[in-house]
């Protein structure tokens, strides 16, 4: 059984390699808006085998961490997911937006371009494409679902990778992209404006009377 599914991922990558060493041919004629040529198909495997053409959830955790500014991380999918949940730091592009002139208005060309979805693949096509048009991109291994289930999910409730080993460390990630206390540089909240105290009587004003309650009442 196990050969049998080591063979099924085998022809399903080479079934993509070629698909996208297709794409990269149909395209070999045309620049792109940095006026460079795309890669070329055997550059495009080369990276592929290499496994350089993407970011772990890990490792990516590790960048925010560092508070790194020299990539730009872009959550692809619809506004309502991104609402829903999103990765630290992420902006929102959806991917039916990102090649339109106000989408690649918001790249930087200047940094490394980290995309992500919920990882059935789209995101590493994203990658490849930004490639063919000069940006300098990665991106995120399976999606924000890895992210979730690497960075945000307990040790203790994982499924066959449940492992005592680091689990202190695994909490502390977690924790801080779930968020915590305010940070010390966040600007201080006013305090509530005293109650004034009540006037003092009035001078020759005597001892405050008794209030009458009613008939029978002292």
């Amino acid at each position: 059984m196990r050969i049998q599914i080591d063979l099924k991922g085998k022809t399903l990558a080479a079934a993509a390699v070629l698909v996208i060493a297709g794409a990269l041919a149909a395209a070999s004629a045309v620049r792109s808006s940095a006026g460079l040529n795309p890669a070329s198909p055997e550059a495009v495997v080369e990276v592929m085998l290499a496994e350089t053409d993407h970011v772990q959830p890990l490792e990516l955790a590790r960048w925010i961490l560092e508070n790194r500014k020299d990539y730009q991380l872009i959550d692809l999918r619809e506004p309502w997911e991104y609402d829903d949940y999103h990765i630290p730091g992420a902006i929102n592009i959806p991917l039916s937006q990102l090649f339109g002139p106000e989408g690649l208005k918001q790249l930087d060309r200047g940094k490394l371009i980290v995309v992500y979805g919920l990882g059935a693949g789209h995101a590493a096509q994203t990658q490849l494409l930004l490639t063919m048009k000069g940006y300098r991109a990665l991106s995120l291994k399976e999606g924000i679902s890895a992210w979730w289930d690497q960075v945000m999910t307990p040790q203790s409730l994982r499924g066959e990778n449940r492992t005592p080993s680091g689990y202190r460390q695994a909490k502390a990630l977690r924790e801080r992209f779930m968020g915590g206390p305010p940070e010390p540089s966040a600007k201080p909240t006013m305090p509530a404006p005293p109650v004034p105290a009540p006037a003092p009587p009035s001078p020759g004003s005597g001892a405050p009377r008794k209030l009458k309650l009613g008939r029978g009442c002292s």
